[in-house]
């Protein structure tokens, strides 16, 4: 079953923190960008928190955000992991941004029929998969047979990022690494790993220093 090569993308600090420090945006999404990936994976939990602390008040919504925005084609699409509707009310948000194609969201046969009216009437595209949680197997290969998506960008935290890793669906690591110690006062980017047979073997392909001390590190995922 073909699906598409995952890349995970983060800036953590020397200690694996992904929150609770200063992280360059502009050099993260630069280097994001390096990768021309077709779609930015995000979980549902890193837009809700997004939003609160760079977004600002929530604008309200208006005409144009129950129409598919008509964007370069070659624009990554956002998809969206959202079996619990914890963006109702917040995807215009990301479909208001110039640099999005439009939003995909991953559903379950769990999810509330409210949320699922909300993503019809403003036409957005959704992917029923899986009972309770979302089977990404499954959505990946959807992803690559129907939106042609060869390459995808997973952007988030500990949870979504764990899951992948741990199902083995992951292809490359690329971290920016910021010189700062952030201690226990944050949670940790991977500290959802759970490995039940053995650890994960990697290859180092690139280690570039970078502006301010930063380190720019790329591994492939051996399987």
């Amino acid at each position: 079953m073909p699906i598409p090569k995952i890349i995970m993308h983060n800036s953590v600090s020397l200690d694996g923190s992904f929150t609770n420090f200063d992280v360059d945006m502009e050099l993260h999404y630069q280097i994001a960008g390096r990768y021309q990936a077709d779609a930015n994976l995000i979980g549902s939990n890193t837009i809700k928190a997004g939003i609160e602390i760079y977004g600002g008040e929530i604008p309200q919504e208006n005409e144009t955000d129950f129409t598919k925005p008509a964007r370069d084609p070659a624009l990554p699409y956002w998809i969206i992991v959202d079996t619990k509707g914890i963006t109702q009310g917040l995807l215009h948000i990301c479909r208001s941004f110039e640099f999005c194609k439009d939003v995909i969201v991953l559903i379950s046969q769990q999810t509330s029929r409210d949320y699922i009216d909300y993503l019809n009437e403003r036409n957005y595209d959704y992917l029923v998969n899986g009972k309770e949680h979302a089977d990404y197997e499954k959505a990946l290969h959807i992803l690559n047979t129907k939106y042609g998506i060869k390459t995808v960008l997973v952007d988030s935290g500990p949870v979504l990022n764990g899951l992948l890793l741990g199902r083995g669906l992951i292809d490359e690591i690329s971290l920016l690494v910021s010189p700062v110690l952030v201690g226990t006062k944050s949670d940790k980017l991977l500290a959802h790993l759970n490995f039940e047979v053995q650890n994960v073997n990697l290859e180092l392909l690139t280690c570039e220093g970078l502006d301010k001390g930063q380190v720019l590190l790329r591994y492939k995922v051996l399987r």
